[in-house]
């Protein structure tokens, strides 16, 4: 398996972890009579959905997906390393905005946290395109040889 692949997957089960003990943590509290405010189970949701599942499946993609070689003749038809790193680095970096500062937007509105939970959502965006970029083109279809 690709290290790219490697990191996403394993970015995505520090995740899963987190996102359980989160949880685990979040349920003791409630079953001890303390509240929690409705953003934090957002944010859980947000953790597990985008942080293990969505960087569980990119790496997975990015291992899986059809080889295009006549596209990415360097990397022998996997993907530009750059623009891959590119996509794990917004997507997680995006992400770690949004769980540090839609809490903050929600609780305490201000317009720091407002640009900044902006910023995370163009960080997200910006990965995934990367990432879409990156499997169209694996799942292109190679050029017809002409027939001899």
């Amino acid at each position: 398996m690709p290290f790219l692949s490697r990191l996403f997957v394993k970015t995505g089960i520090l995740y899963l972890l987190v996102t359980f003990i989160a949880g685990a943590v979040m349920l003791s509290l409630e079953a001890l009579g303390h509240g929690i405010p409705p953003i934090i189970g957002i944010e859980h949701g947000h953790a597990g959905f985008v942080g293990w599942l969505v960087n569980t499946v990119i790496g997975i993609a990015y291992w899986l997906l059809p080889l295009n070689r006549a596209r990415f003749p360097a990397a022998q038809g996997r993907y530009p390393e750059r623009m891959a790193l590119a996509s794990y680095v917004l997507l997680n970096a995006g992400l770690i905005v949004r769980l540090l500062c839609e809490p903050w937007y929600v609780l305490h509105p201000n317009a720091a946290a407002s640009i900044l939970l902006l910023a995370s959502a163009v960080l997200q965006v910006g990965g995934i395109a990367a990432f879409a970029w990156i499997g169209w083109q694996r799942l292109y279809p190679p050029p017809l040889r002409p027939e001899v």
